[in-house]
């Protein structure tokens, strides 16, 4: 009972914390404060650079008017441009503006410190200890998550261009 009891209130601590984090609009080196969903967008924008409005909503898991209303607000602080292809009026794409990449690039540095500190942390575990630290993950994945966002295909470490929700990593 004490093992379960630490682990599961040390677990809901960082949970809590990445909440409270996720839901503080937060300046990145930028003008504006940028929430979770606007520097998202703009992330997933810098991912997948020829993205449709639709598709993007597909990798956020949002739906298409939020992402015009997204793409609205960060138009309106300079941080993303509308374009079309030629002879294609319909499809709307968009592309980061110097604001915007320097947003992405400021979070990327925010973020940055957090997998330094883990990637340190997981130098000094062992093959073993490593694996079961995955598996503890993967109980909660597996118990707590939905099924898309468990259903990720297999991890081979292979590099490939498949493309992912920006929050639940599931293929599209």
């Amino acid at each position: 009972m004490e093992r379960e009891a630490i682990l599961t209130k040390k677990l809901y601590q960082a949970l809590n914390i990445m909440i409270c984090e996720s839901k503080e609009a937060r300046s990145y080196g930028t003008a504006h404060r940028l929430t979770y969903s606007e520097i998202g967008l703009l992330k997933c924008v810098q991912n997948y650079e020829a993205a449709k409005a639709g598709d993007l909503s597909q990798y956020l898991g949002i739906t298409n008017g939020a992402v015009a209303q997204l793409a609205k607000r960060l138009m309106e602080k300079d941080y993303l441009e509308p374009y079309r292809l030629g002879g294609n009026k319909k499809e709307v794409y968009y592309r980061l503006t110097a604001a915007g990449l320097a947003a992405c690039q400021g979070y990327d540095g925010h973020n940055g410190r957090l997998k330094d500190r883990i990637a340190e942390y997981a130098a000094g575990l062992s093959d073993e200890e490593l694996a079961k630290l995955c598996g503890f993950f993967d109980v909660i994945i597996h118990t707590a998550g939905c099924e898309r966002c468990t259903d990720d295909g297999p991890d081979d470490g292979a590099k490939t261009t498949v493309k992912r929700c920006e929050k639940c990593q599931s293929i599209y």
